[in-house]
């Protein structure tokens, strides 16, 4: 088939370049612009003002800055806490919940569950938050069923809890893909071999940990990979739900960026935050990708 396809392909060079083009043309932007923020990070260049203008190369003064003021670290500390909760522990474990607790069956529970999963992958981000907000509030839904028909002090969720309201609403709002993708990889492994694993004596928690999840292992890391570079540079809902307050609570990375570059205009220091987040998101995607490798 392949040889067959080499004259066709050789006479029609210039179709297989056209459908290139979008990609080419897509990547050559992603290496512009990153170009472009790495050259700034070495800058002090400005949003507004004489600087924005007249700039000058600072070195290594912006990623120093980085380390010995406040802010980068913090919003650093804040961002792992938000992706290790809302991600690897709540997106993927939940999805795979499901997706276990899900196989096979059929029926009107098993569409009301997905339903209410696919509901908040497919909510824009700003409803998203406005729902959150309506639910959290101190005259929202949660306090009005279950705080105040009991006697209780209403909450402000959003003021008390922020960050935990920010994870819970991202693991609403993200689940379904970990939920779609582990259904998929528990659909390929064979009945044959989960039951020949039940007829030797295994526990359904055996054949789980010992069976089940080896194999889906590729998928595991396929997952985790797509979910953690997602939700550490995530910016929309929390930024629509909280703003990254009250005070620096929710003031994850991408909010830090956003101020640092457009608010104060330090668009030099902005640029050497984002080559941070994405050095940090380089160094996690090589350790998924090295979980990807089948093991010797």
């Amino acid at each position: 088939m392949t040889r067959q396809m080499r004259p066709w392909l050789a006479s029609n060079g210039w179709l297989l370049a056209a459908g290139l083009l979008p990609a080419l043309v897509l990547i050559g932007a992603l290496v512009y612009f990153t170009g472009w923020a790495f050259a700034f990070s070495f800058t002090n260049l400005e949003l507004v003002g004489k600087k924005s203008l007249d700039w000058s190369w600072v070195g290594l003064d912006n990623y120093e800055r980085l380390f010995s003021r406040k802010g980068f670290l913090e919003a650093l500390w804040t961002t792992i806490n938000f992706t290790f909760f809302s991600a690897i522990v709540g997106q993927s474990v939940l999805g795979f919940l499901l997706a276990t607790a899900l196989r096979g069956t059929r029926g009107t529970m098993r569409t009301i569950v997905e339903v209410s999963v696919m509901l908040g992958w497919l909510l824009p981000d700003i409803v998203a938050a406005f729902l959150w907000s309506a639910v959290t509030n101190k005259t929202g839904l949660v306090n009005t069923v279950f705080f105040e028909p009991f006697g209780l002090q209403p909450v402000n969720f959003l003021n008390d809890f922020a960050l935990q309201v920010v994870i819970l609403s991202n693991i609403w709002k993200g689940t379904a893909w970990s939920y779609l993708l582990f259904t998929a990889a528990l659909d390929s492994v064979g009945r044959e071999i989960v039951e020949a694993a039940k007829v030797d004596g295994a526990t359904a928690w055996q054949r789980t940990w010992q069976v089940v999840l080896p194999i889906i292992r590729p998928h595991i890391a396929t997952n985790l990979l797509f979910i953690t570079i997602w939700t550490f540079t995530y910016f929309p809902l929390i930024f629509a739900l909280t703003g990254g307050g009250p005070g620096n609570q929710t003031k994850v990375l991408a909010i830090f960026m956003y101020e640092q570059s457009f608010k104060i205009g330090k668009l030099g220091y902005g640029s050497a935050i984002s080559i941070a987040m994405l050095a940090i998101v380089g160094l996690l995607s090589i350790v998924y990708l090295r979980l990807l490798k089948e093991p010797k």
